[in-house]
């Protein structure tokens, strides 16, 4: 068995031609002399800058890219947000330091950035289509439709000699000696063997609920340098966004009460991390004194007029930002869910109980993901989506999860 080729658009040619494309060849046109030749000027400076720029914002990219499920608007969701902070940052850094630059052409490379990094990560997305051998048969069934995927039989490329980017095994599907060595074979050859359980994961952002291993379960502690370094971050943009967040809060504390007679906010008892309940702050979005399940339903007559818009923008979660403060909540994690909701899940859907290992989130990946869910089926998939989020938390994921987050609330979709 044979690897695939290098192809187009791989990490050292998406390098090589984006640093051409966005820095060297808009060179000529703002250069008044050839550069680096005469000393250090305006030219020279802002090539550094730009080279600076797109390489931060370039790196940041491709640590981003690697998380799934990433769509052309996402892509722009969160590339636009770090260019901006890239770029904004060494402006201020040259203006400081009165340094002579091109203004025009610095911006423009950060614009020309923005364009390559969502161009060539939509275009690896749709055209890059790979070839992956699977074994045993019927594990094909069960991997996931995605149009850059081509999933193969194992003894059929071996037969076909067909080129793969790599094998895909169920190992725990019990394979004979032979098919154990035919991958031994296939490693010693080169090609990349890869667990099924990982690829899918890898691929949708969900772990499957079946099959866990111990090492899963060692796999979904965060290290306690990651936990205080989170807290450190949250608690930082926390008191540097008061400014901004508290006069937030007066307004729409004053629209709520001015919209229906009734409490400002609605506290209720959710469950955090490691199974503590906690008083869980909102701003009140339904009438006073209406009667339910615990749950909202699709267009929910209990919800007032005001709530709706405060649902859809997620203005409704801000008052949790004192949750945050108090130390029940992070602005990123599992939603928290009620308590009797806690105990009914705990109690049907298995390994549902590992939420609670982190602090509960105002967002989420499963929020991101999935949006707003209840019944057990929906909520199995949710805690997939969290298990994944449990398995590789780090503060790029957050990073992802944030600006993400940004996108589902201007589409104002996933929430009820």
């Amino acid at each position: 068995m044979r690897s695939a080729p290098q192809r187009f658009l791989e990490t050292w040619i998406d390098t090589v031609v984006g640093f051409l494309f966005c820095v060297v060849l808009p060179i000529p046109v703002y250069a008044t002399r050839e550069p680096f030749v005469g000393g250090l000027g305006g030219t020279e400076f802002t090539i550094i800058s730009t080279a600076v720029g797109y390489s931060v914002v370039w790196h940041c990219g491709r640590r981003l890219d690697a998380f799934p499920r990433a769509t052309l608007q996402g892509n722009l969701g969160y590339v636009a947000p770090v260019a901006v902070l890239t770029y904004a940052l060494i402006a201020v850094i040259l203006l400081l330091s009165r340094i002579d630059y091109s203004r025009v052409q610095f911006f423009g490379s950060g614009v020309m950035t923005v364009i390559w990094m969502v161009s060539v990560a939509e275009l690896r997305s749709r055209y890059l289509v790979r070839n992956y051998a699977v074994i045993p048969r019927a594990s094909i069934a069960d991997m996931p439709s995605l149009p850059a995927c081509r999933w193969l039989d194992f003894d059929d490329v071996q037969r076909r000699d067909i080129r793969v980017d790599a094998i895909v095994a169920d190992l725990g599907a019990g394979l004979n000696e032979a098919q154990l060595a035919a991958l031994a074979d296939a490693a010693i050859a080169g090609v990349p063997v890869l667990d099924r359980r990982y690829i899918v994961e890898t691929m949708t952002g969900r772990t499957p609920l079946g099959g866990f291993t111990p090492n899963e379960f060692g796999a979904l502690l965060p290290s306690r340098q990651y936990l205080v370094m989170r807290r450190v971050v949250e608690l930082g943009l926390t008191l540097l966004l008061m400014p901004i967040l508290l006069p937030t809060l007066l307004i729409v504390a004053l629209v709520v009460r001015l919209d229906s007679p009734g409490p400002i906010f609605f506290v209720q008892t959710r469950i955090g991390r490691r199974g503590q309940p906690f008083p869980m702050v909102k701003f009140r979005t339904m009438f006073h004194g209406a009667v339910g399940p615990s749950f909202t339903a699709a267009g929910d007559p209990r919800v007032t007029r005001i709530g709706s818009f405060l649902r859809k923008s997620r203005l409704d979660e801000l008052p949790q930002l004192f949750n945050i403060l108090h130390g029940d909540m992070s602005w990123v994690g599992p939603r928290p869910e009620a308590e009797s909701l806690e105990k009914r899940y705990v109690r049907d859907i298995e390994h549902f109980s590992l939420r609670g290992i982190v602090r509960p989130g105002v967002t989420g990946w499963a929020q991101i993901n999935q949006g707003y869910a209840h019944e057990s089926d929906e909520m199995r998939s949710k805690l997939e989506y969290d298990l994944f989020y449990l398995k590789h938390c780090s503060l790029w994921l957050d990073l992802v999860i944030v600006l993400r987050t940004f996108a589902v609330v201007l589409r104002g979709t996933g929430a009820r």
